[in-house]
């Protein structure tokens, strides 16, 4: 098992890796901590850093649903149009 430790959102925290390369890695990383600072900015006056921790949690959640809607309206346009040159292949 590969671990690293890194801080992410203010914390130093132990991970696994063994899934990711140390680039993919490092990507992950420095678009949470971008996120959460971000976050803190928007939400100076919240003194809890577990709720700012949620709070870009659920932010980077609705960016990642938002983007998994658009593939899916994406693919299924595609599929649509796909379709209908099948038939029309077919009509000739």
């Amino acid at each position: 098992m590969t671990t690293t430790r890194e801080k992410i959102m203010g914390r130093d925290i132990e991970f696994n890796i063994d899934n990711l390369d140390e680039l993919s890695f490092t990507r992950v990383v420095d678009f949470v901590n971008k996120q959460w600072i971000e976050v803190k900015k928007e939400n100076f006056n919240v003194p809890d850093t577990q709720k700012i921790a949620v709070l870009t949690v659920v932010k980077i959640a609705a960016e990642l649903l938002k983007l998994r809607d658009l593939q899916e309206s994406i693919l299924n346009n595609y599929g649509k149009k796909i379709r209908d040159i099948i038939r029309q292949l077919d009509e000739i």
